[in-house]
């Protein structure tokens, strides 16, 4: 008998405060603070490249192997980023990639909303995946 007390009042209890849950389409949920979404190409403010020095550590790193990279010389003979590919199907969101990255020239986001009706459209590309935000213009003459 006590035991039914105890769950009703639990119940009642359940019933009277805010349920934890959110109705998604007409709510958004706040993303916390260090909580890991898409992956992003960084871009070197000075001059617009991507930072990605072609090491490949963030392919050895990955523990699903969801990234993929081809690397070309141009003309001066410098290694250059030709083709960055990661399969956010694959991925765990675990951050090995950013964290073995000597140029940190990967960084992850808060977009965690990456639904797709077709397999294919969760493969993205290098262009798919420069961030071209958080640029901060430097002033000339405030040197």
């Amino acid at each position: 008998m006590i035991r039914i007390i105890r769950n009703f009042l639990k119940n009642l209890g359940n019933s009277l405060t805010r349920p934890v849950t959110v109705n998604y389409p007409k709510e958004k949920i706040i993303i916390p603070e260090g909580s890991k979404g898409m992956l992003h190409l960084k871009l070197d403010p000075d001059n617009l490249e991507i930072i990605c020095d072609t090491c490949e550590k963030c392919v050895e790193a990955c523990p699903q192997n969801c990234i993929s990279l081809k690397k070309s010389s141009d003309q001066k003979g410098q290694v250059v980023l030709e083709e960055f590919y990661l399969d956010a199907g694959k991925c765990i969101f675990c951050g090995n990639c950013v964290e073995v990255c000597g140029k940190k020239g990967l960084e992850m986001s808060y977009r965690y909303q990456l639904t797709e009706y077709e397999r294919e459209g969760l493969v993205f590309e290098k262009l798919d995946l420069v961030k071209q935000a958080d640029f901060v213009i430097r002033d000339f003459w405030s040197k």
